[in-house]
């Protein structure tokens, strides 16, 4: 696999996959057990058309931001405490290391949409 492979399945299940997953949740849940849910299901039924695009929009650029966080910390652009070694994505069928640029190419991919 390649990395610039990797980070459009990335881009298409986690973002785009759990943002339509929301949606569709938000758009047919009428009760929840779940404190959060519970918490902002009321407020979602309340939206305008407008502002629901506006909050799916705003939980996408969080999705957005958390993803490229993680890439960054495989890639060992972003420092985090307690990870002092360089960390080795490969494949099982390969052992070249896929995670150098995968947060560049990630936000590439994501700015050309």
């Amino acid at each position: 696999m390649k990395p610039e492979q990797l980070v459009r399945v990335l881009e298409r299940d986690v973002i785009e996959g759990n943002i339509e997953l929301y949606r569709n949740l938000l758009n047919t849940t009428n009760e929840a057990q779940d404190p959060v849910w519970k918490g902002i299901l009321p407020m979602y039924i309340e939206f305008s058309k407008e502002e629901k695009d506006v909050f799916l929009k705003f939980l996408r650029i969080v999705e957005i931001n958390t993803l490229s966080h993680v890439l960054g910390i495989l890639d060992g652009s972003t420092y985090v405490d307690e990870i002092d070694d360089d960390l080795l994505l490969t494949t099982e069928n390969s052992n070249v290391k896929i995670n150098e640029d995968l947060q560049d190419l990630f936000l590439e991919l994501i700015e050309g949409k």
